[in-house]
């Protein structure tokens, strides 16, 4: 029994250098760094927002995508994607800080402030958000599956 007890130790020992750097940068099965894959297609998306642009969420988004919006309303990719093409959310700037990317093998959590200018239904939505994404690795692919954003009280 000790002897057992003693080599699980062991193990345990010998792996935490290993565990400690996959922490730190996190790759794929490719080899690819995961934080970065996450950050370039949070940037896409924050892109594609500010034109006004379906594709991003079409393309890359689950299908029960669900985004929880600053009033606590939830809304599906469907409405995402109506809102977008109405023309009922408009975005002048969106600007991203404080990114952290945290993975679990095939989930990607990013937490991120973002300040925005910006109208919803001709409302403005202007100031400071926190914002989290949950990112899935489906099909070989980074989709997101869902996305909250909390307005900062001053």
């Amino acid at each position: 029994m000790k002897s057992i007890v003693l080599a699980g130790t062991l193990l345990i020992i010998a792996l935490q250098p290993v565990m400690a750097q996959s922490e730190k940068t996190a790759k794929d099965q490719n080899g690819s760094n995961v934080e970065a894959q996450i950050k370039t297609l949070a940037d896409q998306g924050r892109e594609s927002a500010l034109k006004g642009d379906t594709s991003f969420v079409e393309k890359n988004t689950t299908s029960d995508y669900m985004a929880i919006l600053p009033n606590g309303n939830m809304v599906g990719k469907a409405e995402v994607i109506k809102m977008r093409k109405n023309g009922d959310v408009k975005y002048e700037s969106i600007d991203l800080s404080d990114q952290k990317v945290r993975t679990y093998g095939t989930t990607a959590v990013l937490n991120a402030t973002t300040s925005t200018k910006g109208t919803m239904k001709g409302n403005d939505i202007s100031g400071t958000y926190h914002i989290t994404q949950v990112w899935v690795k489906q099909g070989g692919t980074w989709k997101l599956a869902n996305m909250q954003s909390t307005k900062v009280q001053q």
